[in-house]
């Protein structure tokens, strides 16, 4: 009899984990609904594991490319809100579909922090392979989850020359609290069945969990890194940043008062901030516009 509780015990919990996974922790493809207000190319990057589909746009003066990584669920179209900015300050924008979101398709069923972090890398791959882009000044400004994982990538990466990361989760509890969206379910006992997941389906395995242990990227980001949150942010709350003030090598932490979670880009010294990294980063003086 204790033995078929047993079992019938581990089949609820591997059945509770399999719908956290599918119903909660899978982003729903979103359509694109907005375009870029400035002519564009579509870009296409091809990896074994999909293909990104993304959009270019030029600027007139190419001093260098802004990569803008969009959040859990999300889609290329949700970035635009920072493109504009960007473009006027003279760099190229390269805006993208994370694979299993938008228009990138994924061969692999499960998307997971290590699809973020493949195409991340993948888009620099990209931007370095094309001689009309300034790969020798590259920035990438990540909202929420693209934020986590843009800062995976600068902890190796000695491409960046700038991180900026807009309402980024600092926990695994942040993380899967922020994938969850608009459900609510106790991270107590729940907890476990979601790092259970971010550890065997997010394709983080010992070597790479020892690789991208939170704590330590926080600590050893290779380029000048820029963190910016709302106080009013309840999907990733405040809290977030005090790892980051007390125990991390960003440059800057800086907390804003907008409404939500998507619109620290509203904040009116949201883009001093960013051009002011840039520039400290290079020793220059720069013209500013918004």
């Amino acid at each position: 009899m204790k033995y078929l509780l047993f079992v019938a015990f581990i089949a609820i919990i591997l059945y509770l984990r399999s719908y956290i996974i599918l119903h909660i922790f899978t982003p729903k493809m979103k359509k694109v609904k907005k375009y870029p207000n400035s002519s564009y190319e579509n870009i296409e990057i091809e990896m074994k594991t999909g293909t990104i589909q993304g959009w270019l746009i030029k600027s007139e003066q190419a001093r260098g490319c802004f990569l803008l990584i969009h959040g859990w669920g999300s889609n290329k179209s949700d970035m635009l809100r920072y493109a504009d900015p960007v473009l006027a300050n003279g760099y190229d924008v390269i805006i993208v579909d994370v694979l299993g979101h938008g228009q990138s398709a994924s061969i692999q069923k499960q998307v997971s922090i290590a699809s973020f972090v493949q195409s991340i890398i993948s888009t620099i791959d990209y931007v370095c392979e094309r001689p009309d882009i300034n790969s020798n000044a590259i920035y990438v400004l990540g909202h929420s989850m693209g934020g986590i994982a843009a800062s995976i990538v600068n902890a190796t990466d000695l491409r960046l020359q700038g991180l900026i990361t807009d309402s980024m989760p600092t926990s695994l509890k942040s993380i899967s609290q922020s994938m969850a969206d608009k459900v609510t379910i106790p991270y107590i006992p729940f907890g476990w069945l979601f790092v259970s997941w971010f550890l065997l389906r997010g394709g983080v395995f010992i070597k790479a969990r020892r690789e991208w242990c939170l704590e330590k990227i926080l600590k050893n980001q290779q380029s000048p890194a820029l963190a910016i949150h709302s106080i009013q942010d309840k999907k990733v709350p405040i809290s977030n940043v005090e790892v980051l003030l007390k125990d991390s090598n960003f440059k800057q932490v800086i907390k804003v008062v907008t409404k939500g979670h998507h619109n620290c880009v509203k904040d009116k010294f949201f883009w001093d901030n960013v051009f002011h990294l840039i520039a400290n980063n290079k020793g220059e003086i720069i013209d500013e516009e918004y």
